[in-house]
């Protein structure tokens, strides 16, 4: 691809950028809602608090709602906005997709982008899946030259790095892709995902005018990519633009519920989003694209002061690189996205938990940039509204723990203008909870959105209301948790570096589950004790946290299970029933991969290490892509002690420091497979026995079923 340079300094930010007036507009309309509302319900609970006068404890509980009720006043009018948007007789004037005219689709594409996918310990064969997808997806619209894919490893795990240069060098042959898929190691994993970011823009972001940043288990059709690109063309003063990530590939009922829910419920809360953020949109990190030129300039982020986990590296750098862009002067846009856009989400329960603890962390480390200069006013928004996504567990924790010390000493006579307040708030709370859920699912029945038979349209019906179910279940779970996240970063426990798990292997890991969940059981006990102490109408009124508690390891267990996700036609989403061609292409050759013949088990844990040490393609091919050091870093003699060691005793002789040692080692590896093949049967470890065995009995190589559609074998 020839190199384009940057976009000239004069460009017109007000391109992309909604007019001030309509956005003021927007945001007094949208904000006045939400304040009148909040406003109104801390009155009625201070009038039902007040009858008798305001305790301390009755303070505290008020302080704990107004938050609370601020945030469900978000919620509710982004839907109602959303709704609005998606049924308005004539289009939203600011949606983007209306600066795109009928020829401007078949036009031709003169801007560079890189794709670029940063990866670390991830499932080899998926990756390279989605990205062949990609890659035909993108041939498919005739503008494939104008993009190029960049794979991004930190991994540290040795076979999953050789399986990473031996799937993308099958993947280039195949696709006849060399100098279109490239492939980068770094060698030290400084500051996580977004160093390998800023790594990747230091070294060859001046050769791309936009960049699409997307997650190991991202997916993107070619057509919506193109059509970015153009948008941001026709659009020089949008620095990001967000596309909505649907949630694909679930087979847990955890999985499913959250994949159909995303699907139904998503696409007016993006929509809702757009109208208040206007210009000011959040960026999430992936399936996104960014104009290289004012992030490279703008958004290098500077470690926090202090220690983690409020200070050090950002973990939330979206959040940040999105403000960042906007305190530049280039506007974030949202482009709502209802196909072409894909992601996995988290499988179980506990895996959620896991993703959580961490997005929690990098939440709460916005704290500090609340009262940074510069920022702009809805940027600071943004930060507040991420940190009180995580921060409302434990003020809801507190406001329970709040009215069940007040209901333990209860007022002698209760004034019946103050039982008339609570009955119109608790009326006003369901309706903001649940009347945006009913509004988005009578849409569906009408206009069938996601599904046109009347059949799905019915059975969207009952997900609905069976996801309410679940939801209902998890939340008082999530709420104890997310409460203990937050707790743990202000008491300074930080988090570490892990793979996301995001798929299932085999069944529900039971051991996995009580582990985790029978301290929420435990707390379900006391607190349903108590309550039934300080009176039986409280412990029916606090019964739904109480018994979700109570069963959460059941209910743990059951969303975690892949056989649960998979029944009675429910939780259908339109990518199931009707999938886009990039799915069904990375499906069809997952498929194909799944009945494939395997290594056995006690070979397959040294998959990435069998290849480079017997074949001599692969070895040859790994040697070839590690940069000569002009000194090294260990001695030789340890290298070739090492090196025996393999040899003689097997791989699982040798620590993962060793390995990455040996392994980074050109003249290390190229003697060790030098010496595997000419060594005699006795002086191999009866590792190497086996493996060479089954080496030269497999009719095709058992080491290569990492990429489908291959044509020969790697290790022949």
């Amino acid at each position: 691809m020839s190199v384009v340079g940057a976009q000239t300094a004069n460009i017109n930010l007000n391109a992309g950028m909604p007019p001030k007036r309509i956005a003021r507009m927007r945001r007094a309309t949208f904000f006045s809602f939400v304040g009148l509302g909040t406003i109104v319900g801390t009155w009625l609970m201070y009038t039902y608090l007040a009858e008798q006068g305001m305790r301390k404890a009755e303070w505290l509980l008020l302080a704990t709602f107004l938050p609370l009720y601020y945030q469900l006043n978000v919620g509710f009018w982004t839907a109602m906005f959303g709704m609005w948007l998606m049924n308005r007789p004539k289009p939203d004037p600011l949606n983007l997709w209306r600066t795109l005219k009928p020829e401007d689709h078949e036009s031709e594409i003169t801007a560079s982008t890189a794709i670029i996918m940063p990866v670390f310990n991830e499932d080899v064969t998926r990756v390279f899946e989605g990205l062949r997808a990609i890659y035909l997806s993108l041939e498919q619209t005739g503008h494939s030259k104008n993009f190029d894919i960049f794979i991004l490893s930190d991994s540290n795990q040795t076979s999953q790095w050789i399986e990473e240069e031996t799937a993308w060098l099958e993947l280039c042959r195949q696709l006849n892709a060399f100098g279109r898929i490239f492939y980068r190691k770094r060698r030290k994993p400084i500051n996580r995902k977004s160093g390998n970011v800023s790594d990747f823009c230091r070294r060859w972001g001046k050769r791309y005018r936009y960049m699409i940043v997307l997650d190991a288990d991202s997916l993107m059709s070619g057509s919506l990519l193109t059509s970015m690109t153009r948008i941001m063309e026709k659009n020089p003063g949008i620095g990001i633009l967000q596309t909505f990530p649907k949630q694909i590939g679930a087979e847990t009922l955890l999985g499913r519920v959250m994949q159909f829910a995303q699907s139904l419920y998503g696409l007016p809360f993006m929509d809702g989003l757009d109208y208040w953020q206007c210009g000011e949109a959040n960026f999430w990190g992936h399936n996104a694209i960014i104009r290289l030129e004012p992030f490279i300039k703008y958004c290098a982020l500077p470690a926090l002061p202090g220690k983690e986990p409020f200070g050090g590296h950002i973990l939330s750098h979206d959040f940040v690189e999105a403000a960042l862009m906007r305190k530049a002067g280039y506007a974030v846009r949202l482009l709502p996205t209802n196909r072409g856009s894909y992601e996995e989400g988290p499988p179980t329960l506990v895996d959620m938990l896991k993703r959580d603890r961490r997005w929690c962390q990098g939440n709460m480390q916005h704290f500090w940039l609340l009262f940074a200069k510069g920022w702009h006013f809805m940027s600071r928004i943004n930060f507040a509204h991420g940190i009180l996504s995580y921060a409302s567990s434990l003020l809801w924790l507190l406001f329970l723990v709040f009215s069940t010390f007040l209901a333990a000493t209860p007022v002698a006579h209760i004034d019946p203008q103050a039982v008339l307040a609570m009955q119109i708030l608790l009326g006003v709370t369901v309706m903001l909870i649940f009347l945006p859920k009913f509004a988005i699912l009578l849409d569906e029945m009408i206009t069938g959105r996601m599904h046109k038979t009347l059949k799905g349209r019915m059975l969207t019906y009952m997900s609905s209301m069976a996801d309410t179910v679940v939801f209902t279940l998890m939340a008082p779970v999530l709420m104890i948790f997310h409460s203990q996240f937050v707790v743990y970063t202000v008491l300074g426990k930080g988090v570490r570096w892990v793979t996301q798990r995001r798929k299932v292997d085999g069944g529900v890991d039971w051991a996995e589950v009580f582990f985790n969940l029978w301290p929420i059981t435990a707390i379900g006990v006391v607190w349903g004790v108590i309550a039934w102490m300080v009176s039986h109408g409280f412990l029916l009124w606090i019964s739904p946290i109480v018994g979700a508690l109570l069963i959460s390891i059941p209910v743990g267990i059951l969303v975690s299970g892949r056989s649960s996700g998979l029944r009675f036609g429910l939780f259908l989403t339109p990518e199931e029933t009707d999938p886009p061609t990039v799915l069904s292409t990375m499906n069809s050759n997952l498929t194909e991969i799944k009945g494939r013949i395997h290594l056995p088990p006690e070979l397959e844990k040294f998959h990435g290490l069998l290849q480079v040490c017997l074949d001599p393609y692969v070895n040859g091919l790994h040697v070839s892509l590690l940069r000569r050091r002009k000194s090294i870093d260990v001695s030789r003699a340890y290298l070739d002690q090492i090196a025996d060691r393999l040899i003689k005793q097997g791989p699982s002789s040798l620590s993962p420091q060793e390995m990455k040692a040996m392994i980074h080692d050109t003249e290390t590896m190229t003697d060790v497979h030098y010496r595997i093949w000419s060594a005699r049967d006795s002086d191999l470890a009866p590792f190497w026995a086996t493996a060479i065995r089954q080496y030269n009995l497999a009719a095709s190589s058992p080491f290569t079923h990492t990429l489908a559609q291959q044509t020969e074998p790697v290790l022949a």
